[in-house]
């Protein structure tokens, strides 16, 4: 406790120190930014039999030039709410299908609270055809707790895979194999849904390269969870799917083409039907792409006090890949009443890919010289075939008093065959033994239940409480054949080959209670997590459980120095389990002598994370100081065998990385039609433990900076640019050389803003490249390597509205509007 009091006192004065310096920088880039005074406007929608009205369209107008300014639906009991509005003169539009369109008087906002008095539709004919919204959602919104990323407001999201805008998210670093980290802390956890991804980094790349960027409404980035969400993980991502709210027949579709070194395409269809007593929605996704990877790795073998290299491996890998996608949703919400929802919705995805490598190497003498070239052609043929069901039911209690339950069950089949034909040839070309054939075959089964309740329990308006419990099983199945070619027919490798069973239950219950009053805000929460796993090998028998209970407690401190300004000050403890796949021995290969493999004696890992932030312009200007400190991390490391060549990578428990950082993130209205939003961070990291019995220990600094352009022009036009770069940072063992990426897109309304255009290019340069050294004890590598980055993309969206007269009402949106509750879990 007292190191934490310590740590947290000396993030304090360093962020005293920084924001001196950053406010000035605030000051001279956002003095064009407005200090208007805001306030909320309240209401409420009753129909003619003075019953409230559900999820009517109120829309807030400028009295000056009835220009839109906001808009918000009514809840269960009718009432709505508009915040953060400008001072100034408004009037109120009030639609809903079946009823006459009701218009309010015009009225000054001049005040923190202004209530009107409620609005009476009237039924009848209505001459509404359908109201197009104009105004767009900023493209960050920050909140207590989370970072909110709006894509539908990215010009260069369209056309792309989820992976895509994951990588341009503020704050936000993908690596090369897809392990995420926030504001420079790693192990961070994915979410679909409010569901969590249970996947590893590979197997995680994958699903979000072949989901449709058109598939996304939100992204939330919490660095700091709060109770609510599962405990595993240094961080959560949370991608919120589209689920269209609009009455009557309503949809969109997205036609991209693109192109990079090879081409691809993708289709996407979004659509839904409401009415006052279902919605009924879903979508369905088609995408082709080819892709390339292209790696160099030299490899220095060296004696045994390290001072003197005795061989070089040297290899070539260029892989080809063809993957296609299918998915599919449908959705049913059924609303009982104006306070009962049930909802039902099941998919599926099918992500058949083949991958061709040439895989070239050189063995080397420690002088250099080649004693033997293996030429090693290997082809790869995966297909994953999962679906996912979810059964929904949302009560409200008297007025605002909120239960949600959620029944899941997920389910995929994957396969991968790779077959290997290794050539050993001389430095003459000539035959230097006789050629190897290798097979390996890893099918994977997994079952997942979950069930999970969730109780809001609003004490008053400024005092909240939230309770909830969740229970959650896993079963997986890895059976893990190899096979070596003799005499034409495939014989088993009983060495290598192994079937491993996996088996976890975690059960959880939570508390969150969230007070306000005058200038100050509080949030805090306690998780208690119960693990049981059980892990069998089914080869040799050996098997392996654990059973533990932990406590991860949540807090957030939040004070208004005025009406612009803001200090937050968080906390949170975290765990990180090991991957279930990462728990698994078998192998999966590069080539004869490259290979990952799992490690079923993983630990979890846990972390605690404080963050001080301190924002002004209501958000628009955010600083932060954070430290995090991880036990038992989780990592990747490099191992070798010289007497066999071999290297392989296997995930080890080290002892302690710590990471102190600060960052700042702008978002700069400089005027109506133009935005800039600014990211900047420096993170040290400290890494120290053991590897193979013998010390490690890796340290950086690493500065990050990202810059984003949004332009609104005039007659549909707008314009994105994005550009990052990456100091000298630390991947694994490995420290990585800078790197950097810069993106742009167009866009264009047509068909009377119903249609619209984009054209973007994605790494314009081709300056995302790898390039890192890893160098302790027997490891000395070098890895360079590039991939299909430089991608230009052409897409057209449509968007359909065909509102039903005939319908008494629109959909009744009594709180169903989150629940999308399926979780997709796919391997390429």
């Amino acid at each position: 406790m007292y190191t934490m009091i310590k740590n947290t006192t000396m993030i304090f004065r360093l962020q005293v120190c920084l924001v001196k310096q950053w406010t000035l920088l605030a000051l001279l880039i956002l003095s064009v930014a407005a200090n208007a005074q805001t306030g909320k406007v309240t209401g409420q929608v009753r129909d003619d039999a003075q019953q409230p009205v559900v999820a009517a369209t109120v829309l807030l107008k400028k009295a000056t030039d009835s220009s839109l300014v906001k808009v918000a639906l009514s809840d269960t009991t009718g009432a709505w709410l508009l915040e953060n509005i400008p001072f100034s003169r408004y009037f109120i539009t009030i639609t809903y299908m079946g009823y006459k369109e009701w218009n309010g008087p015009v009225f000054n906002v001049d005040q923190s609270q202004v209530p009107l008095e409620s609005a009476l539709l009237q039924s009848g004919a209505n001459n509404l055809k359908g109201v197009t919204v104009a105004a767009k959602k900023p493209f960050i919104e920050q909140q207590l707790d989370r970072t909110i990323v709006n894509v539908e407001s990215s010009i260069m999201a369209a056309g792309g895979s989820a992976m895509e805008v994951m990588e341009k998210l503020p704050g936000v670093l993908v690596d090369k194999n897809g392990n995420i980290s926030i504001k420079g802390k790693q192990g961070v956890k994915v979410m679909i849904d409010d569901r969590p991804a249970y996947l590893s980094g590979g197997e995680l790349t994958a699903f979000l390269r072949n989901m449709p960027a058109s598939q996304l409404d939100q992204i939330e980035i919490m660095s700091n969870p709060p109770a609510k969400y599962d405990a595993a993980g240094n961080g959560v991502i949370n991608i919120k799917r589209k689920k269209l709210k609009t009455g009557g027949f309503n949809g969109n579709i997205t036609l991209t083409a693109l192109q990079g070194r090879y081409p691809g395409a993708t289709q996407n269809l979004n659509f839904n039907y409401s009415n006052k007593h279902i919605n009924f929605y879903g979508n369905a996704g088609y995408s082709y792409r080819k892709s390339f990877e292209d790696y160099y790795i030299v490899r220095n073998f060296r004696n045994a006090d390290q001072k003197e290299i005795t061989s070089i491996y040297d290899q070539h890998t260029y892989t080809k890949t063809t993957a296609q996608s299918v998915t599919a949703k449908l959705g049913l919400d059924y609303y009982v009443n104006a306070k009962t929802t049930v909802g039902i919705a099941a998919g599926g995805f099918h992500n058949p890919s083949d991958a061709i490598s040439t895989n070239n190497t050189l063995l080397k003498t420690g002088e250099g010289m080649t004693t033997t070239r293996v030429d090693a052609p290997a082809t790869t043929k995966g297909k994953w075939d999962n679906m996912e069901a979810n059964v929904s039911l949302k009560h409200v209690f008297g007025t605002a008093h909120e239960l949600l339950v959620n029944a899941d069950y997920l389910s995929y089949n994957s396969t991968s065959k790779q077959h290997f034909d290794n050539h050993y040839y001389k430095p003459d070309s000539s035959e230097a033994a006789p050629n190897k054939l290798f097979l390996a075959d890893l099918p994977a089964k997994i079952n997942i239940y979950s069930l999970k309740a969730d109780y809001t329990h609003p004490f008053s308006e400024d005092t909240r409480l939230e309770a909830g419990a969740k229970t959650s099983f896993v079963n997986t199945d890895n059976n893990a054949q190899y096979y070596d070619g003799v005499n034409g027919s495939w014989v088993k490798n009983d060495t290598l080959s192994n079937h491993f069973l996996y088996k976890e239950n975690i059960n959880a219950a939570y508390l969150n209670l969230r007070h306000k009053r005058n200038q100050w805000e509080f949030q805090a929460g306690l998780r208690a997590e119960q693990t049981w796993l059980k892990g069998e090998q089914k080869n040799n028998g050996q098997t392996f459980s654990r059973n533990y209970l932990q406590f991860f407690p949540t807090a957030f401190l939040a004070y208004d120095v005025d009406k612009q300004s803001k200090v937050t000050l968080s906390y949170g403890r975290r765990i990180e389990r090991p991957d279930y796949r990462s728990m698994n021995p078998f192998r999966f290969y590069l080539d004869q002598y490259t290979y990952d493999e799992g490690n079923p004696y993983l630990k979890p890992q846990y972390s605690h994370s404080v963050e001080l932030s301190y924002s002004i312009w209501e958000g628009a200007l955010t600083t932060t100081l954070l430290y995090n400190k991880t036990t038992d991390i989780i990592q990747e490391v490099i191992l070798q065998d010289a007497t066999k060549n071999e290297t392989y990578q296997r995930p080890e428990n080290l002892n302690t990385r710590k990471v102190l950082g600060a960052n700042i993130n702008a978002q700069i209205p400089l005027n109506d039609n133009m935005t800039t939003i600014i990211y900047m961070d420096y993170n040290h990291y400290d890494y120290s433990g053991t590897i193979n019995n013998g010390p490690f220990q890796l340290k950086a600094g690493v500065f990050t900076a990202q810059l984003m352009q949004q332009v609104k022009l005039q007659d549909g036009w707008g314009f994105q640019f994005m550009g990052t770069w990456s100091s000298r940072s630390i991947d694994g063992t490995f420290l990585q050389q800078p790197i950097g990426t810069l993106h742009a897109g167009i866009q264009k309304d047509i068909l009377g803003k119903q249609g619209t255009i984009r054209l973007s290019a994605s790494d314009i340069f081709a300056w995302s490249r790898y390039n890192a050294t890893s160098r302790y004890q027997n490891i000395d590598i070098h890895i360079r390597g590039q991939w299909q980055s430089q991608v230009l993309k052409l897409a057209f969206t449509y968007r359909f509205n065909k509102n039903d007269k005939k319908d008494a009402a629109d959909k009744r949106e009594s709180g169903a509007t989150e629940e999308q509750k399926r979780v997709k879990t796919e391997k390429k």
